[in-house]
């Protein structure tokens, strides 16, 4: 392509993951001719506030929800001394508009992405399924999935990774199908688990990959240097929901800790 790749990137905001993805994807993007139009941000979960304090309490015994409490004032302190970690604070550093949607299928949102050129729709830890119309309403739509497809497939596949005693998690980038995660795989990349590294630390430090290899990656849509991917086979796979808290001292017992 003569121009520079037009992106939107959808996902929902947080200070840790899809934070962390923007820090090192944005930077990246912009030194390597990916033009990123704007972040959609979308509900959390998609579920309200009272649902998704819920979940979390549901995951996580009391010391750990504590200490994960206290990580979201650290963070909002910080973006007040002007570190950024959420995603709108990390997009406005960038120079990068964000627009918050209740849904990414507005058909009103969706019907302006042609006029704009949009070559890419990038899935970030999007908490709402696209449907047809959203798929094609961008030459490619693209998802970051953190864990190995078909094999972790589902919501927070680096959890469940870990719990199989993995010595490494894959980030995936595949293209988006109507069924979930069985598009094409794009490219895969690595990322090692240290022994002492918890399942935050891992899934902070995945995102962190795959926001600087996928930008690098982006930079190469529309030529020869795009992979030509590969199927994904989802009868030899496993759709993982989200984990309980009897998987989290699952995953204790192993030596594993949660934060």
């Amino acid at each position: 392509m003569t121009r520079r790749v037009r992106t939107v990137a959808v996902t929902q905001s947080d200070p840790f993951f899809t934070g962390r993805f923007f820090e090192t994807f944005l930077p990246r993007a912009r030194a390597g001719g990916v033009e990123i139009l704007e972040i959609v941000v979308l509900p959390n979960f998609n579920e309200s506030r009272l649902a998704l304090l819920r979940r979390v309490a549901g995951l996580y015994p009391p010391t750990d929800l504590i200490r994960l409490a206290a990580r979201y004032v650290c963070s909002g302190l910080e973006t007040r001394r002007g570190i950024p970690r959420g995603v709108e604070a990390v997009a406005a550093v960038n120079g990068v508009p964000t627009r918050t949607l209740a849904s990414i299928n507005d058909a009103a949102y969706l019907a302006t992405l042609p006029g704009r050129d949009v070559d890419v729709l990038l899935s970030v830890a999007a908490p709402q399924i696209l449907r047809r119309e959203a798929l094609a309403a961008a030459p490619l739509a693209l998802n970051v999935h953190n864990g190995r497809l078909p094999d972790y497939r589902g919501m927070m596949p680096t959890f469940w990774a870990l719990l199989e005693g993995e010595e490494h998690v894959v980030v995936t980038l595949h293209e988006m199908a109507e069924q979930l995660d069985a598009g094409t795989v794009v490219a895969e990349f690595e990322v090692p688990v240290a022994p002492g590294e918890s399942a935050f630390d891992v899934s902070r430090n995945a995102k962190a990959v795959a926001g600087r290899e996928i930008a690098g990656l982006l930079s190469k849509v529309g030529s020869e240097q795009w992979p030509a991917g590969r199927p994904i086979d989802v009868s030899s796979g496993r759709y993982h929901g989200f984990p309980s808290r009897r998987d989290a001292r699952r995953l204790r017992r192993a030596g594993r800790r949660m934060l």
